[in-house]
């Protein structure tokens, strides 16, 4: 199902500002680039920002995940290990991985030997990584990030879930990671082309003209497996802003 189509989440945090999403956007296929920063449609609104709440309906991740922000936005307040490390601190790579870079939409990142860039994702905002199946991973970038990184992942949630079969939140939440000025996590689970998969999207500003989203997709019953979480850690072990 394109639904799964990206959800590029972009989120990029910031991302295409007020772009609203990918080319699939309007149907929730893909979370645009806006996904975690771009402006709001006039009138949208958001019941878990005004209400201060974020849903916690699923563990959070272990796998690389950043940790809890001291100042997070409200009822953010998750953490997960892994999530501090910095780019250089060990050169090994897990087997069979190799460094990736993409001038294009600038950044590398170490990525399974076997992955290819399958497509393009939303109004060309990133580049798409996979062996042709699942796990893969979506890197987007925008060039005006906003300032809150969860508060656009919430914007973009009505959309993404009104179109995605089965569509279930783990959380959206601020997390702590590498001294970024803003990350969020959004996790969730939907139905994808037959499979059941659960999604990590973590967009983030770098500077003010630099904002990313890493997301992440397994099957939700191999979240936990080594091929899945090895994917994670190296990622966000790995990935570095170029240009």
């Amino acid at each position: 199902m394109a639904v799964v189509a990206a959800l590029a989440l972009i989120v990029v945090l910031a991302v295409n500002q007020g772009s609203g999403g990918g080319d699939d956007s309007k149907s929730g296929k893909e979370a645009s680039s806006s996904g975690a920063g771009g402006e709001r449609d006039k009138g949208q609104k958001d019941p878990d920002a005004a209400k201060g709440k974020d849903d916690k309906g699923g563990k959070d991740d272990n796998g690389g995940d950043g940790k809890a922000s001291s100042s997070p936005s409200p009822g953010d307040s998750e953490s997960g290990d892994g999530g501090d490390e910095e780019p250089g601190d060990d050169a090994s790579l897990p087997e069979d991985y190799t460094d990736v870079t993409d001038k294009r939409f600038h950044f590398s990142m170490a990525l399974p030997e076997d992955f290819e860039q399958s497509g393009v994702a939303g109004r060309n905002s990133g580049a798409k990584y996979s062996d042709g199946g699942l796990p893969k991973i979506q890197v987007d970038f925008s060039p005006n990030p906003l300032k809150d990184a969860a508060d656009g992942w919430r914007a973009q949630e009505p959309a993404v879930k009104g179109s995605s079969s089965g569509y279930h939140r783990i959380s959206i939440k601020s997390v702590k990671w590498r001294g970024y000025p803003t990350v969020g996590d959004w996790q969730f689970e939907r139905d994808e082309d037959g499979d059941r998969v659960r999604v990590l999207n973590r967009g983030f500003r770098v500077d003010d003209s630099h904002g990313y989203a890493i997301m992440i997709t397994c099957k939700a019953d191999k979240w936990d497996d080594e091929e899945c979480r090895t994917l994670r850690k190296t990622a966000f072990k790995t990935f570095k802003p170029v240009g």
